[in-house]
């Protein structure tokens, strides 16, 4: 019995920690019961004392974490890798479109194409990807998909113009028609609202502005470029950020960018001349890009928007833009 009873609490998972006393009523061989202790030393109860292992008991159920961390990393990476490949998407047909444009896929000879390349490594384009779309742009025929203009007008009255580069125009147009409906808007004709324009922006020293402007004037606009903007001077986010030093004059480590604006078959042209010797200016941007056909009527209805408008229209941009075969989303508000 003995026996029987330490199996028992051995397998109960008893622990050799601290003992106590217990009392059992113990049965002698012939039957009879009586009251006593009982230990190795005396089986049958002497009065020598056994101390018992002593065995915490709880029925208290085991917590668990109140979430999968691997699961949020999961989600938060699978998020991250889906921006990453609209990202890649939008940065590789931004590469062919700048072939298609500077009529060369060699950057040496296409000022936008090797604009294009430094953008896209900048952003972290992988290499292979860079020279998978390169040699794809290379190769001629029709693999570079259709580009498709969608003109879309939003509830506000606002105009919108989204290019797509797709090779399956009736999957971008079912992705176009949910994006429109969830957010209100509707297919309608808006592109008498924009002009398409070639828009070359360079990047000089704050101190020196002035004199690259002049210059700017001179060779862009004997190019047959329409327009040379100071950036700092129109009020933006570049104005606000040019530095100067103790006597007021301009900060010569402060950059300020210059556009250039012209006809949309002059967008090589410009990018060349400006890039090479003897101007061999910085390029921060070499596209085409539509543009509201009154600037300033474009300005005074940004500013009579509503706050509630505002986030509605950046909610549609932002959803247009993270499509993967979208490669710009232009609107008629500046």
């Amino acid at each position: 019995m003995f026996r029987q009873a330490l199996l028992t609490a051995r397998r109960a998972g008893a622990q050799r920690t601290s003992f106590v006393e217990r009392h059992i009523d113990v049965c002698n061989p012939k039957g009879a019961c009586r009251s006593g202790s009982f230990g190795p030393s005396n089986i049958l109860g002497s009065k020598t004392q056994l101390l018992y292992p002593k065995r915490d008991f709880t029925s208290t159920a085991t917590r668990q974490s109140g979430h999968n961390k691997w699961s949020k990393i999961r989600h938060n990476k699978a998020i991250q890798d889906g921006k990453k490949n609209v990202l890649y998407n939008k940065l590789q047909k931004d590469l062919l479109i700048a072939v298609q444009v500077g009529g060369s896929p060699d950057p040496a000879l296409n000022a936008t194409l090797a604009q294009a390349i430094k953008k896209a490594k900048s952003q972290g384009l992988p290499k292979s990807n860079l020279e998978r779309t390169l040699a794809r742009a290379s190769g001629g025929g029709d693999t570079n998909g259709k580009e498709i203009l969608y003109e879309i007008m939003t509830n506000d009255s606002i105009g919108l113009l989204a290019s797509f580069v797709s090779d399956n125009p009736a999957r971008a147009k079912q992705a176009m028609n949910e994006i429109v409906k969830d957010n209100g808007a509707r297919f309608t004709p808006t592109s008498f609202l924009f002009d398409k324009k070639a828009v070359v922006c360079v990047e000089v020293p704050a101190s020196e502005v002035d004199k690259h402007v002049e210059t700017l004037w001179d060779v862009a606009i004997d190019l047959g470029a329409e327009d040379v903007v100071n950036l700092a001077e129109e009020g933006g986010s570049d104005a606000e950020t040019v530095g100067t030093t103790a006597e007021g004059a301009p900060d010569a480590n402060e950059k300020v960018e210059i556009e250039i604006l012209g006809p949309p078959n002059l967008l090589a042209t410009l990018s060349s001349t400006l890039s090479k010797p003897p101007h061999s200016f910085h390029l921060t941007e070499s596209e085409l890009q539509w543009r509201p056909k009154d600037p300033d009527a474009a300005r005074a209805s940004a500013e009579a928007l509503s706050e509630e408008s505002k986030e509605a229209l950046r909610t549609l941009v932002e959803e247009l833009e993270e499509s993967p075969e979208c490669v710009g989303v232009w609107c008629s508000i500046d």
